[in-house]
């Protein structure tokens, strides 16, 4: 029978930032963790990548194939599995005319397909237990868009959209969904994006854009990575979960507050005019 006390979770990008974080304070905390990463090598550099209650496994979370063999493998090996999060991504820095088609179709599989993958594995067995946790991590840059982020806004907003409506899908069976937005946070991540790779000069992305971004960043109150494994380990248990899970420094709410009060704006200014010119004959 399942210790009901034990979580067994499915963490992606486990070897740095929110992943590894989760990851070391669930293993302190006596959980099971499977953690995932595309790089093998990475994840044997782990210190505790011999731990009894990890298992490292090198998956391609493009391939809906390898996503369901590392869920079945997780699942044999642990013989369950409680808690999903999904972590991986990175960042893209360009305008929407500068990034390719091909640029932007693999970071929609990093930060939308590759969530959905792992969710279509592990539905089923989170069904036949009637229960299951799904974390999916978003970004403030899912609510709130800003120029030279547009691709990465989109992958992030569409899995804060699909996260919504997931959490009304499957809670008949139990299983509880949220969709982190997560604020500025201290993970090594920033300084991971990555300019797309055919700029144009008249959008003076790396000229202007970037500097502008580091300089907002530095205004910018600075969140603790392990904080935040802390409010969704605090989050595991609970009953019933938000569809959006807000982490982060003041800041994060401020621009999602500056959002609906722009979304208000727009709906009161447009209402009365656009919904009666409709109906005009």
């Amino acid at each position: 029978m399942e210790n009901q006390n034990k979580q067994y979770w499915y963490v992606t990008g486990c070897t740095s930032g929110t992943g590894l974080a989760l990851t070391k304070k669930l293993l302190s905390l006596g959980h099971k963790v499977t953690g995932t990463s595309r790089n093998l090598k990475k994840l044997e550099e782990l210190p505790f990548f011999k731990d009894e209650s990890f298992l490292g496994v090198q998956v391609d979370l493009v391939n809906r194939k390898s996503v369901k063999d590392s869920i079945d493998k997780a699942i044999k090996h642990f013989g369950t599995l409680t808690h999903v999060i999904n972590n991986a991504g990175y960042g893209l820095i360009g305008a929407i005319e500068e990034v390719t088609e091909e640029e932007n179709r693999e970071l929609m599989d990093a930060l939308y397909f590759g969530p959905i993958n792992v969710i279509v594995s592990v539905l089923p067995h989170f069904r036949e237990k009637k229960n299951g946790y799904i974390f999916n991590v978003s970004s403030i840059g899912g609510i709130k868009a800003y120029p030279g982020f547009g691709n990465y806004s989109a992958a992030k907003f569409a899995l804060a959209g699909m996260s919504e409506a997931l959490a009304a899908d499957v809670k008949p069976f139990g299983i509880k969904v949220t969709c982190i937005i997560l604020g500025y946070i201290v993970t090594g991540f920033q300084n991971g994006n990555q300019a797309c790779k055919h700029l144009i000069p008249e959008y003076k992305t790396l000229e202007v854009g970037v500097p502008q971004m580091r300089i907002y960043e530095n205004t910018l109150v600075k969140g603790d990575v392990n904080k935040v494994a802390d409010v969704i380990i605090e989050n595991s248990i609970k009953p019933e979960l938000p569809y959006n899970l807000f982490i982060g420094p003041i800041d994060t709410f401020t621009m999602a507050e500056a959002k609906v009060n722009e979304l208000k704006q727009q709906i009161e200014s447009q209402k009365e005019r656009n919904s009666k010119v409709v109906l005009e004959k």
